[in-house]
């Protein structure tokens, strides 16, 4: 088997007091989450599971208390590799991270916007008209 290529990332978007729907991998890797808003989300911010293999960077957490899902797997789902870095935690829980991931640099160049600007960035662009 060769190398394979990148699954897919997901940047400058807001999951705002949701429960479900935020970024939850499968076998993929690697999957770059980066850039986003996570606000009071219940049950996790990012999951990491069945061996995928998720880079979390430069996001931005306020009041969620899993942030990161991954050594332990996420309801009826096995253990997935997660790295956390750059990410800002407020009033949030400690990210569950395990393992290694393939550098998203291998296949694209990228720049990340500072993760304590993230929230005023994210909410800049939301909305009607916005786009």
């Amino acid at each position: 088997m060769g190398a394979s290529a990148p699954v897919g990332g997901a940047g400058r978007g807001g999951f705002d007091n949701s429960r479900q729907r935020h970024p939850r991998v499968r076998f993929g890797e690697p999957v770059h989450v980066y850039n986003n808003y996570f606000l009071g989300n219940a049950l996790y911010g990012v999951a990491s599971t069945e061996n995928a293999g998720v880079l979390a960077e430069g996001n931005y957490f306020r009041d969620v208390p899993y942030p990161m899902w991954s050594a332990s797997g996420y309801a009826d789902s096995g253990p997935g590799r997660a790295v956390q870095r750059h990410n800002v935690y407020v009033g949030s829980g400690t990210a569950e991270t395990n393992g290694t991931v393939v550098e998203p640099r291998t296949y694209y160049p990228y720049t990340l916007d500072p993760a304590a600007d993230v929230p005023a960035l994210v909410l800049a662009g939301a909305g009607t008209g916005r786009i």
